[in-house]
């Protein structure tokens, strides 16, 4: 699997680029710890998450290339992606969509920093319906 980021995209999440930091791209279907999702709804969604590289992301098991360098996705949300991937960025409508050969994934791939800080609020807090 690849991801190619266009210039324009690459524009967009330059300034979230470090060596200090790896890259995540989820699908958001309520597994794992940057889910907003899981709470009896069937919501989804993707983000390109970057958290500190120290930080342990075992759900995140599936190294993936891309031009920004590896990105690691969920390996049980494999069939949400596609093989040839590429991230643009919509100026008209300051968004980035991810698609591929065959369409759209999402119109516009949310970008979230979760590094050099305090976690997500959403992280270990348990869903009640």
């Amino acid at each position: 699997m690849n991801v190619t980021f266009t210039d324009g995209a690459l524009q967009r999440v330059n300034r979230y680029l470090s060596p200090d930091k790896k890259v995540l791209l989820d699908y958001d279907d309520g597994v794992g710890p940057f889910s907003s999702v899981g709470n009896c709804s069937l919501d989804s969604g993707y983000q390109l998450i970057f958290v500190d590289r120290d930080l342990a992301v075992p759900d995140y098991d599936l190294q993936i290339s891309s031009n920004i360098g590896p990105i690691l996705i969920k390996g049980e949300s494999r069939p949400q992606f596609e093989d040839e991937m590429e991230v643009r960025f919509n100026r008209h409508l300051f968004t980035m969509p991810l698609v591929s050969r065959k369409g759209v994934l999402t119109d516009n791939l949310e970008v979230v920093d979760y590094s050099g800080g305090p976690r997500s609020a959403q992280q270990g807090v348990a869903h009640d319906c």
